[in-house]
């Protein structure tokens, strides 16, 4: 996303955070659902929401993660060692980028790690929305990611992603446990 641009990517971020909200509760009623029907009781749900877009224009990935604010907040002032406000906090968007390229790791087709680039954030009530770039010269069908958000701090973390890509669509679920996951189409499913 370029300056330039500021009101078409301005115009697509919102669609995009839109889309990511409605996905997102549509996954937490589901996973809810889920817990209640097994009788889980003093369990807390915890999961992120990660939507990744191929713009072959610009040949980059635009990445926009979801979190909630009670998940992050704990845990950066855990490394951090200082009380946090996501408003304010100096070099707080450091603070997440650091974390991002520990636990959201993108690799290409010959086990190379992509760079993050550090786009913004956007915080709403109990959620923050964290925007991140990849520049790829190639739409990244083929390429592994490693999910590990809060895996550290929640056994029961769930993290979802949604990529697309070349009007197709790749869904991943990460859990405690799981390493790298090759991106590619989910069977039956289009954009």
């Amino acid at each position: 996303m370029r300056l330039g641009n500021f009101k078409t990517d301005s115009l697509r971020i919102r669609r995009r955070f839109v889309f990511a909200t409605l996905l997102f509760t549509f996954y937490f009623l589901l996973f809810t659902c889920a817990l209640k029907s097994q009788a889980i009781s003093k369990h807390t749900f915890h999961t992120s929401l990660t939507r990744i877009d191929y713009n072959a224009t610009e040949k980059l990935a635009e990445i926009s993660i979801q979190l909630f604010t009670h998940d992050l907040v704990p845990l950066l002032e855990k490394r951090t060692k200082q009380q946090i406000d996501l408003a304010k906090s100096a070099d707080i968007d450091k603070s997440i980028l650091k974390y991002l390229d520990e636990n959201f790791v993108l690799k290409d087709k010959n086990g190379e790690i992509k760079k993050l680039v550090w786009v913004g954030k956007e915080i709403k009530a109990d959620t923050v929305f964290v925007f991140i770039e990849i520049p790829l010269s190639e739409d990244f069908v083929g390429y592994s990611l490693q999910n590990t958000l809060f895996f550290e701090s929640f056994p029961e973390q769930t993290n979802l992603v949604i990529a697309r890509f070349s009007e197709k669509k790749a869904d991943l679920i990460f859990k405690v446990g799981d390493k790298f996951k090759e991106i590619k189409e989910t069977v039956g499913e289009k954009n």
